[in-house]
């Protein structure tokens, strides 16, 4: 396994610890140097919470003070820049109550870091805030609070791509598992924060996770390789001044020679971290190593000093665990879980009333919407309708001018033949006379002529019928035309006047042409009473008044 070769690494790692050694103390004097000749509080205050957060790892009593410091300059100031920096000493303040083991006053300088970064939205720093708390837990001994709280600090890591973030996350997770028995989860734990840790080549994080699975293999009974990793630990943090972390590994020793029965060893090394704890102040620490010495007293048979360190153990125990301190911390969680639901359903009322607004807004626009579709329709409909009437107008204009054209040009037809009518109907009345005279001659003159003049007599004759004859071939064309004319004057009769006979309605044609009686009587070879008769049942039918003439009647119908 690859840790079996972190003692070899960390004896590597030893002549240049007190090179790492100097070069930190350059760091504290240059940010000390900073401090000296800044002259606005914000940079003053600047200065003063990168100092704090330095000696958080190497002298917490100086921490503790110059943070303090800062927050006395700007502990009314409003405005973000102000509030931005007192969301960053609450941070590190909390820390400072963390390892005091003042819990309740760590959680609420915590939340009141929470709630400017949460309403910031700044990701990373929120994740510090639930990494710290759930410090805070698993020191009460609430794993499943810290493993939640945990979980939130590595989501919200991963979101701002912070690697530093997800190894710490991922290391102290692990501690949580390991303390709750989950082994195999925090080995897992472990390894991803060294992977993390890893990339990002941060050496002092890596002996924090070398620590761990040193604790780890001593819970498994893994001694050999848990003490070298622990005592190469406790090297490592003397040499560049981490108190808290050497307070640990000489506790983490003791409890590795505790489980091998070395009751000297153990005491020894639990001596050690009683004494740092006692220094530092760390009473969380002071308490578990009352409980070790008391216990390893009891197994070395001095009874006297076991029941004196147990008593120091209870008292400094119910210091931090007490109840009220509980009560305490999870009143100030249910405050500031009350605070946030009541800002959550602010916003969420700002935001149901603006979507109210919007909504009316769009019914609104809808409407408007609607209402101009409407008009544009209207308006279209109206142009619509204009255009079709101004269409139908003038194809109507185009129609009465066509059909009164070809009127016209009928009407001229008609009349044309009428004339031809009227000539042929005159011819034939002229043959009719012809043939009478012709007939009266031939009785009267040619009879009467000697045989000599006869012939010549009978040659004019010839001559005359001869030109009857061209007469009456003309006259033969006369009913067609007459039907042609008439042709739908006979229908529409038919349709007006069903009772006509056709003999009527032929009549009715040639009085609609506007032939005497003696014309018609000829044409259809009738007696004049006859036609005067036909006159009288058209009339009849047809209902035509006395004062109005049957051909002006007949002529006046379409």
């Amino acid at each position: 396994m690859r840790s079996s070769f972190y003692p070899i690494l960390f004896l590597c790692l030893i002549p240049i610890l007190s090179v790492f050694s100097q070069e930190k103390d350059t760091t504290l004097v240059r940010l000390k140097s900073v401090l000296d000749v800044v002259v606005e509080d914000t940079a003053k205050v600047k200065a003063l919470l990168a100092i704090g957060k330095y000696q958080l790892k190497r002298d917490f009593s100086l921490a503790e003070d110059y943070l303090n410091r800062g927050l006395e300059l700007i502990e009314n100031e409003p405005g973000d820049p102000y509030e931005k920096l007192r969301a960053a000493l609450y941070l590190q303040l909390g820390v400072v109550q963390r390892r005091k083991a003042n819990y309740p006053k760590a959680i609420e300088y915590y939340i009141a870091a929470l709630k400017y970064y949460e309403q910031t939205h700044t990701i990373s720093k929120s994740a510090d805030v639930y990494h710290n708390m759930a410090l805070v837990y698993r020191y009460q001994k609430e794993h499943r609070k810290a493993i939640e709280n945990y979980k939130k600090a590595i989501q919200l890591k991963g979101q701002a791509k912070d690697t530093f973030g997800l190894g710490a996350g991922y290391n102290m997770l692990g501690v949580s598992y390991r303390q709750n028995k989950q082994l195999d989860s925090a080995l897992i734990c472990y390894q991803k924060a060294e992977g993390f840790f890893t990339i990002i080549d941060s050496k002092e994080d890596l002996h924090g996770v070398y620590g761990n699975l040193g604790a780890l293999y001593g819970i498994q009974g893994m001694f050999d390789k848990s003490i070298p990793l622990k005592k190469a630990n406790l090297k490592f943090y003397k040499e560049i001044g981490k108190r808290l972390s050497i307070c640990v590994e000489y506790y983490n020793l003791s409890n590795d020679y505790k489980k091998m029965k070395d009751w000297q060893n153990s005491l020894k090394y639990a001596d050690s971290s009683l004494q740092i704890a006692l220094e530092e102040n760390f009473n969380e620490r002071i308490s578990v190593a009352y409980r070790r010495k008391s216990f390893i007293n009891s197994k070395m048979g001095d009874f006297e000093d076991a029941y004196q360190n147990y008593r120091k153990f209870n008292r400094k125990s119910d210091e931090i665990f007490n109840l009220e301190n509980a009560k305490r911390i999870q009143a100030l969680e249910l405050n500031y879980k009350f605070q946030k639901q009541k800002q959550a359903d602010s916003l969420q009322f700002a935001q149901e009333k603006r979507e109210v607004e919007l909504l009316a807004q769009a019914e609104s626009s809808k409407k408007k919407l609607y209402f101009a579709l409407l008009l544009v329709t209207l308006l279209g409909a109206v142009i619509i309708g204009y255009l079709v009437r101004h269409n139908y107008q003038q194809r109507s204009k185009l129609t009465k001018a066509t059909y009164e054209n070809e009127k016209k040009i009928l009407d001229q037809e008609i009349k044309g033949k009428e004339e031809d009518i009227k000539r042929l109907v005159a011819d034939n009345s002229m043959r009719l006379a012809f043939k009478e005279e012709l007939l009266d001659k031939l009785k009267t003159d040619i009879a009467s002529l000697d045989p000599q003049n006869i012939k010549q007599s009978l040659n004019s004759l010839t001559t005359q019928l001869r030109l009857q004859i061209e007469t009456e071939s003309k006259l033969s064309d006369l009913q067609e035309k007459i039907d042609a004319v008439n042709k739908n004057f006979d229908s529409n009769l038919q349709k007006q006047f069903s009772e006509l006979t056709k003999g009527e309605r032929e009549v009715c044609a040639l009085l609609r042409l506007d032939l005497s009686i003696k014309e018609i009587m000829t044409i259809r070879n009738v007696s004049s009473d006859s036609v005067k008769s036909m006159r009288r049942r058209i009339r009849k039918k047809m209902n035509v008044p006395q004062d109005i003439e049957l051909e002006s009647f007949i002529q006046a119908l379409t």
